[in-house]
């Protein structure tokens, strides 16, 4: 009996934990200049400031579906910047908004939203279909 209990309680701690570690990660909505077209694609550049060492950027839809990931290389300065531009599936943007999750996962450490520090620019562009 004890052990069921120790299990019970120890699988109500772990969905407490993933309840309010969910609840911690905001998501940043960004505006389009407008709706893809049919012959359009969804672009997001990303740029980082400084991200903690073997730390890797994250970037997710609203859905939680993974677009990208910016990963660290090295001590990190205090000037230190990195862009990557993602492609993102026209579905995501409503009425010209795009809502993302950017996460910070680092070696020991729990995963989190990034700060502003960390998030240096992000842009959403309309770009041409190509085949």
């Amino acid at each position: 009996m004890r052990h069921k209990f120790s299990i019970a309680l120890l699988l109500a701690s772990l969905a407490v934990a993933g309840l309010a570690s969910a609840q911690g990660r905001k998501m940043t909505e960004l505006l389009a200049p407008r709706d893809p077209g049919p012959n359009e694609a969804v672009r997001v550049k990303v740029v980082t400031g400084p991200l903690p060492f073997g730390a890797r950027l994250v970037v997710k839809t609203e859905q939680g579906d993974v677009i990208g990931s910016i990963m660290t290389y090295g001590v990190p300065g205090p000037n230190d910047t990195r862009s990557e531009t993602f492609p993102v599936q026209s579905r995501n943007v409503v009425n010209k908004r795009l809502r993302l999750q950017v996460l910070v996962e680092a070696p020991g450490a729990m995963t989190r939203s990034a700060t502003p520090d960390e998030i240096r620019g992000l842009d959403v562009m309309i770009v041409p279909r190509t085949p």
